[in-house]
């Protein structure tokens, strides 16, 4: 940033860091005023930006010798005469513009290159787009924000904005970006920078912590501003909407906060954590006053904090790891370990030597080497590391090279069921308090008088240490790295000694509870069941064995990317399996945050209703965002067992909840807690999936998939072989009536597959069930899957409609629930496992469990998988396995089903993310795409067809035939509108928010509608209010039910997918990032964006606080959805 006679000029950075937190730019100016220093200068920062240049420069030498007419423009020059000489070499055509100058009005900088391309422009019949080089290989999003900058200021020179861009990192690699998926996001920062700068003298602006501020050159100056102020940010466990809360009841200090006479319902925050942070903040300030350090024991929830301190062990091993962050997962490439030897402490590392796979798997496999070792020699012994990273990142591990590696998730697992892995962060958190401001490891040394001495303090600059030392192999990084990652280990093991000298005498130490059997000879590293049977550890390494043989020059990237999918469906199940364990580790109150809890539930009566079946438990709970649904089991988290059956939930806001909990006869024994946290149960058994997988991975190796021809045809990305259709031809005229011509398509499969994309209203169930029915008129055995049996059923119903229209009867079977039996007319739900009788059904529907079955391989002539976003595509394999031909049909732009597994290449997409790769829509020689929708009237669909359908979407004329007469001035009476709010503080509900829509709400019911020759009166049925929260729906819904009783449609949008209303209401809730209580990949999503305005028929008005989007974000990803919801902006109203 410069500032020349009272005008700024400001660079991408600068806009960087204002989107991050607008105090930086208040201490950038005063920097520049001299009024303050700024921090030291990172980690060999001197070095990186020497290196750059470096890199830099061996990058124009290559592309000087591709582009011969190549031009450098020269930095000595002043700015104006860079940009004018720039402009010239542009004008003048030249290949490759060197150190390229831009400017617009007052916001500039240098591109490393310019480089022409083949499209027309304002220059003529070419045009350029943008190079930059980065040393370094992790791209993050202030990298992209800067060549975004330069694609702008470049567009308007040419008149055209550039398509693409690109950065090329350290390892040489090129990476591509669209520009148009960065654009807006860019514009809007941009826009409300420039509008800041001018006021910024009189804007009263306080900072305030955020994820920036690890990041920021002026932590220290705004350290030292909350210092001053003991501002009340300093309240160790305190978050952003807790402080607002406090400020807004004129609560701004520590001590103000130690002294309060308010209580946690006057502040709406949960009693619980609102003693907790008091408790905290009268401990800081009586150290703020007395200058002495304070500690206090609590008394933990018996089986938390202490409770699960083991009894010290001469063997114990005391871990830490540090990871490089990538898109996917850290690559982990140091692991620590401090641990007695002889009776001596001695530190070992293990240090990846290169930045690749192979590097990570090694020193992984020393890492289980050694702990199998041992733990030979000290079962009693634990590995104690703080927070759960390391846990977690072994467990990723284990997975990632299961199939190459198979001890290494055996041996693991031996030690996480045997509970010897220690996270003494859970331990401290739930049973210390103390005087300091976090829960750091390095905040509490000081209470066992641990001082460090290595050159890096925080993790953030080994990172960067790393990212040098990949590129140098510097050797002083790797031992300062090295000696940073000792000191973390041995201060856990100071720590743990801390804990044991303190830990109550009261409390046993912790045993688990299961005693360990010991065997006589050596455990079987495979874990063999039958003597003569393979595990399933020996299969997969010998399938993985036999691919890498399989291997040649030509099928080399498809051989990696199957052997993704051995053991894909047991390395999924993983997580969610030892997820169960994990919450049994935490509090009532931590688990509140857990979406797949119903957590802290308080039994409202010791005497429960008692029926003829068994007993209701009735609890209450705090409002919370919760997964778990009536008629799922009563999984208690704690004790880790069912307990009965979820019977109903009741929300009533604000924290006065109920959840019955059904307890059957049938269960003996069962006594249900005061206090209960209802989970997730362990994931259902999937070998016979993996068996199904297997078959096919054997059948390629041994014949190259013929067997499968559908599944390889899917899998080499091919067009589908259809009967009388050249390959790369288009499947269909989408100008002409799309199902006779879908049903032919699905006809002529030649043992291969078809995707039909069905974007909101277009029939695709509709089209489905006519294509089904006509394949059973021709004879055919047909099955029908989804990922849900509700899913499944909504089919089936469709099927069975279209039937009875057409008078045509067939024999259908579906593998259903015992408890969701359906009165059908020619389907038989049938809830056993017996055999089968093929000849007596042209219909089957089931989930995969039942299309994996032994008995079903290569049965059927057709299996239709309804939604198949939401389906992995290792499981669409495995169910394809029972069908000659396959049909997927569903829109990965609608909800997505997420993976908790961190699988690799093409195994961590569902099968139409995989088959449309980036597309948003599938290509005409593809599939089939639905393109007209009888739901979204002419400006909605305009919208979700631009933004998420590439302008392929068009309305049917019947849209035309219904209107709203809604008298919201200047909300029109179609389209979409999005109404800007202010607040703060907001989480997860905003009273606000709730306010206007229920304001909004009253305003619209009664109004009058049309729909073809129909007319009326706007009822609660007609309309829909969506939030993102339960939390939020909750507030909203208990304000309409006063009026309008129980008629309100109000809820998050997982309950509304495939639902319609007149008016869709959607509250967004968060005051800004900082707020929000989930990812942003949740928060932003597209697919949820797109399925909530795509509800509406006629009118879709969507509120949210535009602070939203000034934030840094943590990944390409979170750019890319975030300037998805820019684009909304574009609809701002000025309704009040």
């Amino acid at each position: 940033m410069k500032i020349i006679k009272d005008k700024f000029f400001i660079s991408p950075s600068d806009l960087n860091n204002f989107v991050a937190c607008k105090y930086t730019i208040k201490n950038e100016i005063k920097f520049l005023n001299k009024e303050i220093t700024k921090n030291a200068d990172r980690v060999n920062d001197k070095l990186w930006k020497e290196m750059g240049i470096e890199h830099e420069k061996k990058h124009h030498k290559i592309l000087k010798t591709k582009y011969k007419k190549s031009i450098e423009i020269k930095s000595a020059k002043d700015e104006q005469s860079r940009f004018d000489e720039t402009v010239g070499a542009m004008q003048k055509g030249y290949d490759l513009i060197y150190h390229a100058y831009l400017i617009d009005e007052n916001f500039r900088g240098e591109a490393d290159f310019l480089i022409k391309t083949n499209t027309s422009s304002d220059l003529g019949d070419y045009s350029y787009e943008v190079y930059d080089t980065k040393i370094t290989r992790n791209i993050r999003p202030r990298h992209i924000t800067q060549i975004t900058a330069y694609s702008d200021m470049l567009g308007k020179v040419q008149k055209l904005l550039p398509e693409k861009m690109y950065l090329i990192d350290g390892s040489d690699e090129k990476h591509t970006f669209k520009t148009i998926e960065y654009i807006d996001l860019f514009n809007h920062g941009k826009k409300e920078f420039i509008k800041f700068l001018p006021k910024i003298s009189k804007e009263k602006i306080y900072p305030e912590k955020c994820s920036y501020c690890n990041l920021c050159d002026w932590k220290n100056v705004c350290d030292q501003i909350w210092e001053n102020d003991n501002y009340i940010n300093l309240v160790a466990g305190s978050n952003k909407s807790q402080i607002e809360k406090l400020k807004k009841n004129k609560v701004r200090t520590v001590e103000q906060l130690s002294n309060t006479k308010l209580v946690a319902t006057d502040l709406k925050i949960n009693a619980e954590s609102f003693n907790k942070i008091k408790s905290q903040a009268k401990l800081q300030e009586e150290k703020r006053k007395t200058g002495e350090d304070k500690i206090i024991i609590l008394d933990p929830d018996y089986g938390k904090g202490f409770y699960k301190l083991p009894k010290p062990d001469e063997g114990d091993v005391f871990f830490d790891i540090e990871g490089f962050p990538r898109m996917d997962r850290p690559f982990e490439y140091l692991h620590g370990l401090y641990y007695k030897e002889k009776g001596k402490l001695q530190f070992r590392e293990l240090w990846a030597k290169n930045y690749d796979k192979l590097s990570e798997k090694v020193i992984f496999i020393e890492l289980i080497n050694f702990f199998e070792k041992h733990f030979q020699k000290h079962p009693n012994a634990h590995i104690y590391h703080y927070a759960p990273y390391e846990k977690r990142a072994v467990r990723e591990l284990a997975a990632a090279y299961s199939a190459e590696f198979p001890k290494g998730d055996v041996v693991n697992d031996d030690l996480l069921r045997k509970e010897k892995y220690v996270d003494l962060f859970s331990i401290v958190s739930q049973s210390i308090r103390t005087s300091e401001r976090d829960m750091s490891l390095k905040s509490i040394e000081k209470f066992y008088n641990f001082k460090r001495t290595a050159d890096i303090v925080k993790a953030d600059d080994s990172v960067i240490k790393y990212d040098n030392w990949i590129t140098t192999k510097n050797t002083k990084h790797k031992k300062d790295i090295i000696s940073y990652n000792e000191e973390d280990c041995i201060s856990t093991y100071e720590l743990r000694e801390f804990l044991v000298k303190n830990k109550p005498d009261s409390i046993d130490w912790f045993v688990k509870k299961e005693e360990i059997k010991k065997e006589d000879k050596e455990p079987n590293p495979y874990r063999r069941k039958t003597p003569n049977k393979l595990s399933r550890e020996e299969v997969e390494l010998d399938l993985n064995n036999k691919l890498e043989k399989k291997k040649n020059k030509t099928n080399k990237d498809f051989v990696e990317q199957l052997k993704n999918f051995i053991g894909f469906h047991w390395k999924s199940n993983k997580p969610e399996f030892w997820e169960v364990f994990d919450r049994a580790e935490k509090t009532h109150l931590e688990l509140e945050d857990d979406t797949e809890c119903i957590a802290n539930c308080v039994l409202i009566d010791d005497e429960p209703e008692i029926t003829n079946e068994g007993s209701i438990y009735s609890y209450r709970f705090n409002d919370q965002n919760y997964k778990l649904k009536e008629g799922k089991t009563a999984f208690d988290a704690h004790q880790i067992k069912a307990v009965g059956t979820i019977l109903s939930i009741e929300e009533n806001f604000p924290d006065k909840n109920v959840v019955e909990v059904f307890v059957s006869k049938r269960r003996k024994n069962v006594e249900m807690p005061s206090l209960l946290t209802l989970g997730n149960t362990t994931p259902p058994q999937v070998h016979q999936h993996d068996q199904a997988l297997n078959k096919f991975l054997e059948d390629y190796i041994l014949n190259d998939g013929k067997n499968y021809k559908s599944i390889m045809d899917m899998l080499e990305r091919k067009c589908p072989d259809i009967k009388d259709i050249k390959s790369g031809s288009k499947l269909i005229n989408e100008d002409e009536e799309l199902i006779s011509q879908s049903t032919e398509i699905v006809k002529n499969l030649n043992n291969s597959y078809l995707t039909i994309q069905g974007p909101p209203g277009t029939g695709k169930t509709y089209s489905s069930a006519n294509i089904i029915i006509e394949l059973m008129k021709a004879g055919k055995k047909v099955g029908v899957t989804s990922n849900s049996h509700e899913a499944i059923k909504t089919l089936l119903i469709a099927i069975e409609k279209q039937a009875l229209e057409q008078n045509f009867d067939f024999n259908g079977m579906r593998k259903a629930r015992s408890s969701d039996k359906y009165d059908w007319k020619f389907i038989q739900d049938i809830t056993t496992g017996k055999p089968l009788n093929f000849s007596d059904y042209s219909l089957y529907a089931g989930t995969s469990w039942f299309f994996v079955d032994p008995r079903m391989n290569k049965s059927l002539d057709y299996l239709f998988i309804d939604e198949a976003g939401q389906v992995a595509l290792g499981t669409t394999i495995a169910s394809a396995t029972a069908a000659k031909n396959l049909v997927l049909i569903g829109d990965q732009m609608q909800l997505s089903q997420p993976m908790r597994a961190k699988h690799e290449g093409y195994a961590k997409l569902s099968s139409l993310d995989f088959i449309l790769e980036d597309n948003d829509t599938i290509p005409a020689d593809k599939g089939v795409f639905l393109n007209i929708t009888r739901r979204l009237n002419n400006k909605i669909c305009n919208y979700i067809s631009t933004s998420f359908y590439d302008s392929r979407l068009s309305p049917d004329p019947i849209t035309e035939t219904r209107s709203v007469n809604l008298k919201l001035d200047p909300i029109k009476d179609e389209g979409l509108f999005y109404v800007p709010i202010e607040h703060s503080g907001c989480s997860q509900r905003s009273d606000e928010e709730a306010d206007l829509v229920e304001k909004t709400y009253n305003k619209i019911i009664g109004k009058e509608f049309k729909s073809g020759k129909t007319k009326g009166k706007i009822s609660a049925k007609d309309i829909m209010v969506v939030a993102p929260y339960n939390a939020q729906a909750n507030n909203i819904r208990e304000r309409l039910k006063k009026k309008f009783k129980d008629d309100v449609r109000v809820g998050t949008i997982d309950l509304f997918q495939g639902q319609e209303a007149k008016v869709v209401l959607i509250s967004m809730t968060t005051s800004d990032v900082e707020s929000l209580p989930r990812h942003k990949d949740f928060f932003f999503s597209r697919n949820r964006l797109n399925v909530a305005i795509s509800r509406a028929e006629c009118v879709a008005i969507i509120i949210f606080n535009e602070n939203l989007l000034l934030a840094s974000t943590n990944s390409i990803k979170e750019m890319k959805l975030m300037n998805s919801f820019c684009k909304l902006l574009k609809f701002k109203t000025n309704f009040k």
